[in-house]
C-alpha cells in the first residue's frame, strides 16, 4: 500500500485534543488539531506538516511543486472548515487571519468536466488532505510580520453513498432492446457528478438522482458483454467503477 500523501507532524506542533462546541455553536478544533507557529521565508520558512508549503515574502501561502491549495474564505475557526466543494486551485493563495483553506497532493487529484477537484477513494492510495486555519499573524515590533500561527489537521475523504471502487454496480441489458434506447439507473442522492468512458458505444447523462444510459453502437461481434469505466464524484470525493453491458 502507498504511502499516506500527509503524515503528522513530529516538530514545531503539539496537538491538540477536539474541543466541545462553544454556546455560540461555533464547531470545536477536530481530534488530531496540531498549531503551529509558521515563520515566513525571510525568518526561518516553516514547513507545514510534511508538505512543502510555506509562507513567501509577499505574505501567501504556497506549494512550489506538489500541492494544489485552496482558499475557503472566512471561517470561525478549524472546525468550521468544511471540504465539500474543491474549486479554483492555486499555487499560492493569501495568508488571511481568520481564513480556512485545504491542501491537496496534485498528483492524486481529479479535475472533472465541472472543474471541481476531487480525491479518489481507492483504498490503496490511502489519501487523505490537510485542512487549515489562520489564528492571526507573528508580529514584531521593530521587524513587522514573521509570519502567521496556523492550525492544521489531516482529513480523509467522505465515503457519502458512493459505491466500491473498482466494483460493477451498473448491469445494463441491451439483448432485447435496440440502438438509441435508455436504460435509468436511480442513484441515492441527486449530488452527484458522473464521467463516463464509453469509447463511442455508450453514453450517460444525469437527470436529477438518475445516471441515463444510452447505447449508440453495438459491439464489432455480435453478442457480447462490454464493460466501460465510470467515474462518480459527490463532494471532494470521487470513485472509479465498471458498467457492464451485455448486448
Amino acid at each position: 500500500m502507498m504511502r499516506s500523501v500527509f503524515l503528522p507532524i513530529l516538530v514545531s506542533a503539539f496537538v491538540m485534543t477536539a474541543a466541545s462546541c462553544s454556546k455560540d455553536d461555533t464547531p470545536g478544533d477536530p481530534e488530531g488539531t496540531a498549531m503551529l507557529n509558521m515563520y515566513n521565508e525571510q525568518n526561518g520558512k516553516t514547513l507545514l506538516d510534511d508538505s512543502d508549503i510555506y509562507i513567501n515574502d509577499a505574505g501567501n501561502f504556497i506549494s512550489p511543486s506538489s500541492c494544489q491549495l485552496f482558499m475557503l474564505g472566512q471561517r470561525s475557526g478549524l472546525g468550521d472548515v468544511e471540504v465539500s466543494a474543491l474549486k479554483n486551485p492555486a499555487p499560492q493563495v493569501a495568508v488571511m487571519k481568520g481564513y480556512g483553506y485545504v491542501a491537496i497532493r496534485g498528483a492524486v487529484a481529479y479535475a472533472f468536466p465541472s472543474h471541481n477537484v476531487a480525491l479518489p477513494l481507492n483504498p490503496d492510495l490511502g489519501v487523505n488532505f490537510l485542512k487549515f486555519y489562520v489564528m492571526g499573524n507573528i508580529e514584531d515590533a521593530e521587524r513587522g510580520t514573521l509570519g502567521a500561527v496556523v492550525k492544521f489537521v489531516l482529513g480523509k475523504p467522505r465515503n457519502y453513498w458512493l459505491p466500491e471502487w473498482g466494483s460493477t454496480p451498473y448491469k445494463l441489458d441491451y439483448s432485447s432492446k435496440g440502438l438509441g434506447d435508455e436504460i435509468s439507473v436511480s442513484l441515492p442522492g441527486d449530488n452527484f457528478e458522473a464521467e463516463l468512458y464509453g469509447e463511442g458505444y455508450l453514453t450517460c447523462e444525469k437527470r436529477g438522482r438518475n445516471l441515463v444510459f444510452k447505447l449508440l453502437d453495438w459491439p464489432a461481434y455480435g453478442s457480447v458483454t462490454s464493460y466501460y469505466t465510470l467515474r462518480l464524484r459527490v463532494g471532494e470525493s470521487y470513485t472509479q467503477v465498471r458498467v457492464e453491458v451485455l448486448s
